[in-house]
């Protein structure tokens, strides 16, 4: 199975649509498409020296299709229930209002019931991710049980950041998972990667120890604009029209961030990261057991997804 890879600019009819961050548009040259790896998956060895070689792995259509619509409809339905989505709800239309508050108590709880529908939890930590972290990791893989479900509505992004001050406690052999499970082209906020930052030196020694939680006099984002930063190191920002069941993976060290969801139709971009490791490696207790605390041990109230669709994000 080839792996692919395409080092080229994106052709110009990619851009019919541009892409925006902070409402700032992306030069086209500072764009490059993301090498793609198609299922059935090749060997472990293969992905490895993928994953070392980029610092990530796109792997087009991994999850299956049914199991995508299963989860998305049952997240869009729990908030058609609090007026954010209207109806139909799987079609996943923004109404622009929210009753969450008004509603639940504790917006933890209520984001924490649904990050664990059992659809959703069917692709997070299910047999077809499961399987393809323990072919990557080449040992049996474990994914943690706290999720980042992410509802995102029109005018958000994601500022461009590491992974490592916040999941690398307990071990680095840690790998993200990012999943779709809504068409993401570029004006829906994809996810980026900073082409060759998983050897960038300076943004390891930057991060390598820091803790979100113990460092609280740092940043964890990398205040640079996305443009800049490439700009600055004659590269590139890797994306792609990412479709439902896409997974891309990426190691604690690879900059991303995700660019402004632009689109005029008020649909929803829906997305989960989740964490997998060896099962072996020693685990952090803030991301496993039934009521793991989070980043931070507020639980899932913490989390931007907890947050009415009406209501900005905050930023680490």
């Amino acid at each position: 199975m080839s792996l692919g890879c395409w080092r080229e600019p994106l052709p110009d009819d990619r851009f019919s649509i541009p892409a925006l961050l902070d409402g700032r548009p992306i030069p086209p040259d500072l764009l490059g498409a993301l090498n793609e790896t198609a299922t059935p998956l090749p060997d472990g060895a293969v992905l490895r020296a993928a994953l070392e070689r980029d610092g990530y792995l796109l792997l087009r259509g991994l999850i299956d299709p049914e199991d995508i619509k299963a989860a998305r409809e049952e997240v869009f339905a729990r908030l058609g229930e609090v007026g954010e989505i209207v109806e139909p709800t799987a079609e996943g239309v923004f109404s622009g209002q929210s009753t969450r508050d008004a509603l639940h108590d504790d917006r933890g709880v209520f984001w924490k019931s649904t990050s664990e529908g059992p659809a959703l939890r069917q692709v997070t930590n299910g047999e077809t991710l499961t399987k393809a972290l323990t072919t990557i990791f080449g040992e049996p893989a474990v994914g943690f049980d706290y999720l980042f479900l992410r509802a995102v509505p029109g005018g958000r992004f994601t500022h461009m950041h590491c992974d490592a001050g916040f999941f690398a406690r307990a071990t680095e052999r840690v790998l993200t998972c990012w999943i779709a499970y809504t068409e993401i082209d570029l004006d829906r906020g994809p996810l980026f990667v900073v082409e060759g930052s998983h050897e960038f030196s300076d943004i390891r020694a930057q991060f390598d120890g820091f803790d979100v939680v113990r460092d609280k006099d740092r940043k964890a984002s990398i205040d640079d604009h996305p443009a800049d930063f490439a700009r600055a190191r004659n590269t590139r920002l890797l994306t792609a029209h990412f479709r439902p069941g896409d997974v891309l993976i990426f190691g604690m060290y690879t900059v991303h961030g995700a660019l402004e969801h632009h689109a005029g139709d008020n649909k929803i971009r829906l997305t989960t990261d989740i964490r997998y490791q060896p099962a072996s490696e020693p685990r952090d207790p803030r991301y496993f057991g039934e009521n793991p605390g989070g980043t931070t041990g507020a639980g899932y109230g913490e989390l931007n997804g907890a947050r009415p669709l009406t209501e900005e994000w905050h930023i680490r």
